[in-house]
């Protein structure tokens, strides 16, 4: 890791941890120097670049006290520095458990953050950033180790993006709020397992993501993802509906795609393609295969503004039926903006087109989504984000019996942010959520109140 990423380590070393010796290598034989002159001397050997002297000097003090953590950090310096990056990263290992401060195990984290990066291990080397961040003594060495975290991961090719996240909910199974619907005017009930069920979804996903060599000014990434879904049903809900399983509602999704990135010359736009190809499963069955294409197009809208444009088209090869494969081409456009307060404002639009010889899949839609961020926390270090959105879906064709289905949904968010619980880089997130859908066929109408906890990286 060059040293300017973390010149900040060597003064933290050298002014908060000088370490003592009593017995001297042999090249100090002659001369007598106290613990203090002993341990500021082998910092500056370090300084200076001696570290086969620094190492041996270091060594020298842990044969009469082997947890010492000045001489254990001092070695692990002096190891890296003379590149045998193994041993410095068991020394700082060993520094960091005898650690008993926070200024310890901050330096010890990122002295092994240093020899981890050096010998080609960045995703290790950010773990232990993140856990130098976690204990920096105050607010300013906490932004140094999350510059460094930034710095690291902006040189490794690789990242990996993680998703967790539990929600209580009213509506699992996205089932009608009736128990009964109207044919040709008469009423027949609706089954239990299509009526709306409570119960808990837990959602864990991730991302792995791999930066490509350059194609001219073409940035490239390869990325591959998985998220899969679960649920646990409430007493009433199986109740409601005794012969269906929480398992019946898993789903799991795999996909894989590459991408391409282009920053005009002048830096004030970028153009974006991708390329995906994947699979999802829905109740341990295969549901769809697809594939598709999208080109995407950000520019500046002024000094505090911003527009983006995506056009995308997907072909859907469904695995239930053939009949509800589709093919769909969607476009969006998404408009943010900075007011000169901090506060943030993103106005949605967006339109897709689903083409399938299936009348239940065949649709229009239309829909627009406004977020918004104060600047400001609303108590403590929690910062908030509203959105409101609507939807309007027209089917093709009515199916049989029924009038042609046009739904309206209307859903509104609140998430908070709960950065003074940030923990290794990671803050608590609570996203509350409503959604009524109104349909012109009564089963398909819809609401949904529910509660996510989920984790979101601050850094």
């Amino acid at each position: 890791m060059p040293r300017p990423a973390f010149r900040h380590l060597n003064c933290l070393c050298a002014s908060a941890f000088l370490f003592a010796l009593s017995p001297v290598p042999h090249g100090w034989a002659q001369t007598q120097i106290n613990l203090d002159e002993a341990r500021a001397l082998t910092y500056q050997l370090v300084a200076d670049g001696q570290y086969d002297s620094a190492s041996a000097l270091a060594r020298t003090v842990l044969q009469s006290d082997p947890n010492d953590h000045a001489a254990l950090l001092a070695l692990a310096q002096a190891e890296q520095g003379a590149g045998r990056m193994a041993s410095a990263l068991s020394a700082s290992k060993a520094a960091w458990r005898n650690s008993h401060t926070d200024a310890q195990k901050y330096s010890s984290s990122v002295v092994a953050a240093q020899a981890l990066n050096a010998d080609g291990k960045p995703l290790r080397a950010q773990f232990w950033l993140r856990r130098a961040a976690e204990h920096a003594p105050n607010d300013t060495f906490r932004a140094r180790a999350k510059q460094g975290f930034k710095y690291v991961q902006n040189k490794n090719p690789m990242r990996v993006h993680l998703r967790l996240s539990v929600a209580p909910s009213s509506n699992i199974n996205n089932g009608s709020k009736s128990d009964t619907i109207e044919i040709a005017g008469l009423p027949f009930s609706i089954s239990g397992d299509a009526q709306a069920l409570s119960g808990v979804e837990y959602n864990l996903g991730a991302t792995l993501s791999y930066r490509l060599p350059k194609i001219g000014d073409w940035a490239l990434t390869a990325s591959t993802s998985f998220d899969a879904k679960s649920y646990s049903l409430s007493s009433d809900a199986q109740a409601l509906a005794p012969t269906v399983s929480s398992s019946d509602y898993a789903f799991q999704e795999l996909d894989a795609r590459i991408s391409a990135r282009r920053i005009d010359a002048d830096g004030k736009g970028a153009t974006n393609l991708s390329f995906k190809v994947g699979e999802n499963w829905y109740g341990g069955s295969a549901l769809t295969k697809f594939a598709g294409i999208n080109f995407g197009r950000q520019i500046k809208a002024g000094k505090q503004s911003t527009l983006a444009f995506n056009l995308g088209v997907e072909r859907q090869w469904r695995q239930d039926t053939d009949l509800r494969s589709a093919n769909v081409v969607s476009a969006s456009s998404t408009w943010g903006h900075r007011f000169a307060g901090g506060n943030s404002v993103w106005v949605t639009g967006y339109a897709s087109d689903t083409a399938s010889d299936s009348a239940a899949i065949a649709q229009q839609t239309l829909g627009a989504r406004v977020r918004y961020a104060p600047a400001k926390p609303i108590f403590a270090k929690t910062s908030l984000e509203l959105s409101l959105g609507y939807q309007n879906k027209r089917f093709d064709r009515a199916l049989p019996l029924f009038d042609r289905r046009v739904d309206d949904t209307i859903n509104a968010s609140a998430t908070m942010t709960f950065n003074d619980l940030d923990y290794f880089g990671f803050a608590p997130t609570a996203e509350l959520s409503a959604s009524k859908t109104s349909s012109t066929v009564t089963q398909y109408d819809v609401e949904d109140l529910g509660l996510k906890l989920g984790l979101r990286s601050t850094f």
